[in-house]
């Protein structure tokens, strides 16, 4: 038998023996390497699997995929000297975990991107200070609230009296500066328009820039205007008993899977009965 008809029988026999794959014989012959990925990814147990909900597929993973910006104490701080994340919402991710059965992974995102990074599934739930509101609400779901907080100014201790409401500020003469993409720039571009308004890139050096006296107000929440003042004695935390607005953090995950958002509401109504939130709040708030 020629090795011509050799062949062509071995074709016809892949072609019988392979007609429920969907794949042609002549596409094996002529390239085993991509025939073999071919048939690998479709070979049981290879497909990737389907789950009624994320939760499902966190648990089946092994670990979940937390998002946050590592820029906002006392909820997340990414130390560059360790390279670990740290803080409030840290703890409670470690806490998510555990509950879960599951290993933590962090993601990093920034306030700007967020929202998007969530909807690409970059990672499982977002963190770290995410005010709850609407806007968010339309394209995500957002949990119930597990921290009040206000818009504040955080100045410098030698201004305390000087600005001491929105009129104040909102001055060509005082100079704010915001990071971007989240609710801070939100409240400055809506109430402080005619301010002289500059835009940092990392939140975490805007405090030390109006105590240097670069800015003269940063526009931020209650938590982190007080943390910074607690840390640096020439800034000072202003009308922290009376906001400008009032908010709640929140934790945000894709929006349309309700066993994963009834799970993450019970989970936190277990945190807060089993006073897990109250040590995270002498911890790292108090």
């Amino acid at each position: 038998m020629s090795n011509q008809i050799k062949k062509v029988l071995l074709a016809g026999v892949i072609s019988l023996s392979l007609v429920g794959t969907g794949f042609a014989a002549s596409e094996l012959l002529s390239s085993p390497a991509a025939s073999a990925k071919s048939a690998s990814e479709l070979a049981p147990g290879k497909q990737k699997k389907a789950f009624a909900s994320q939760l499902d597929e966190i648990i089946d993973r092994g670990y979940i995929r937390v998002g946050m910006t590592g820029d906002y104490k006392p909820f997340t701080y990414l130390n560059p000297e360790n390279k670990q994340y740290e803080g409030y919402d840290v703890d409670a991710a470690y806490e998510l975990g555990k509950d879960l059965g599951v290993e933590v992974r962090f993601i990093n995102t920034t306030w700007s991107t967020m929202m998007k990074d969530l909807q690409d599934d970059k990672f499982d739930i977002a963190v770290g200070g995410v005010t709850r509101n609407t806007a968010r609400q339309k394209t995500a779901y957002v949990s119930e609230g597990y921290v009040s907080f206000g818009k504040v100014p955080l100045i410098r201790a030698e201004d305390k009296d000087k600005y001491k409401s929105v009129e104040d500020i909102n001055q060509p003469s005082v100079r704010i500066g915001v990071n971007p993409g989240g609710t801070n720039e939100i409240f400055v571009r809506e109430h402080l328009k005619n301010a002289t308004v500059t835009v940092v890139p990392n939140n975490l050096d805007v405090p030390h820039l109006v105590a240097d006296g670069t800015y003269d107000v940063m526009i931020t929440d209650t938590v982190e205007a007080i943390t910074y003042a607690k840390a640096d004695s020439r800034l000072y935390a202003a009308l922290t008993d009376t906001p400008f607005t009032n908010s709640e953090k929140g934790y945000m995950i894709p929006r349309g899977d309700f066993e994963y958002a009834s799970y993450l509401e019970m989970w936190m109504d277990e945190m807060e009965l089993q006073g897990k939130f109250d040590e995270l709040d002498k911890k790292w708030i108090q």
